[in-house]
C-alpha cells in the first residue's frame, strides 16, 4: 500500500511526511490499523462484511474483524499497542482517541484467541472483554481466549468475572480461568508453557519486516512533532 494516513483530532492535525494523505473527520477517527495478514480476514462494520484487501486498513469504533480457519490478523493501535489474532476468531474494536497519549480501547473477545503487547498505560484505558469477564491491563504481554482464559507473559492483568464479581491479578508467567459458577481459578505458567502458547504465533513473525513512515505532528501553534510509524509489509 503507497498510502499514507493522516488524522483530524481536536487541537491536533497529523499527516504523513513527502507523501500523499487520507484526511478523516473529528467523529471519525481510527483506533488500530490492519499491519499485517494472511486470506482471508473479513472487516463487518454495520452489517456489511468486505474482504481485507490491502495492509494498513484503519479500524473504527465499532468495526469487527474476523479471520477464517486459514487466516490471522496483525493490528496495531494508535498508542503503538499490537494484538495478534490467531485463525477463527472474531473480535469488535471500540474505544475513543484524542491523541497518541489519551485513548481508550475495547475489545471485544467474541471468538477464538489473541495476544497482545500493551503499551504502558498510564491513566489511558485497555481492555478485553468475553461474555463473561473482563481483563484490565496497565501495560504487559498476554493472552486471552473468548472462552475466559488468560495468561501473562510479563506484567500484569486483572480478570473480573461478570457474574460473581470476584477479581484475581495475574503477574508475570501466571494465568487465569474463569468457571461457571464465576470463580476464577489462577496459577503459575512453566516456561515450556508459555513458550507453547507462543509458538502458535509463530508464523505472524516469520518475514515481518517494517516500513518507517515519519509522522508529523502539529498542534494549533504550529509546534511539530515528528515520530516512527511502523507499517508491516503483508504476505498473502
Amino acid at each position: 500500500m503507497n498510502k499514507a494516513i493522516a488524522y483530524i483530532v481536536p487541537l491536533l492535525v497529523i499527516g504523513i511526511i513527502g507523501i500523499g494523505a487520507t484526511i478523516y473527520s473529528v467523529d471519525d477517527r481510527p483506533l488500530a490499523f490492519v499491519q499485517k495478514f494472511k486470506p482471508s480476514v473479513g472487516l463487518e462494520n454495520n452489517g456489511t462484511i468486505t474482504d481485507i484487501q490491502e495492509r494498513g486498513r484503519p479500524l473504527f469504533d465499532g468495526d469487527t474483524l474476523r479471520t477464517d480457519q486459514n487466516g490471522f490478523a496483525l493490528v496495531q493501535f494508535m498508542d503503538k499497542s499490537m494484538a495478534k489474532i490467531k485463525p477463527d476468531s472474531r473480535l469488535i474494536v471500540r474505544g475513543d482517541i484524542e491523541d497518541k497519549q489519551n485513548t481508550s480501547t475495547r475489545i471485544g473477545l467474541e471468538l477464538g484467541e489473541i495476544l497482545l503487547n500493551v503499551s504502558e498505560r498510564g491513566a489511558q484505558n485497555f481492555e478485553v472483554a468475553t461474555n463473561s469477564s473482563v481483563a484490565s491491563v496497565k501495560g504487559t504481554s498476554f493472552g486471552a481466549t473468548h472462552d475466559d482464559y488468560f495468561w501473562v507473559e510479563e506484567g500484569e492483568v486483572e480478570v473480573t468475572s461478570n457474574k460473581s464479581g470476584e477479581s484475581v491479578t495475574l503477574g508475570e508467567k501466571s494465568y487465569g480461568q474463569v468457571q461457571e459458577d464465576g470463580s476464577i481459578e489462577s496459577g503459575e505458567l512453566t516456561d515450556e508453557e508459555l513458550e507453547e502458547r507462543n509458538s502458535e504465533y509463530a508464523e505472524m513473525d516469520e518475514k515481518v519486516e517494517p516500513t518507517i513512515y515519519k509522522v508529523r505532528f502539529t498542534n494549533e501553534d504550529g509546534e511539530e512533532r515528528v515520530i516512527d510509524v511502523k507499517v508491516f509489509e503483508n504476505e498473502n
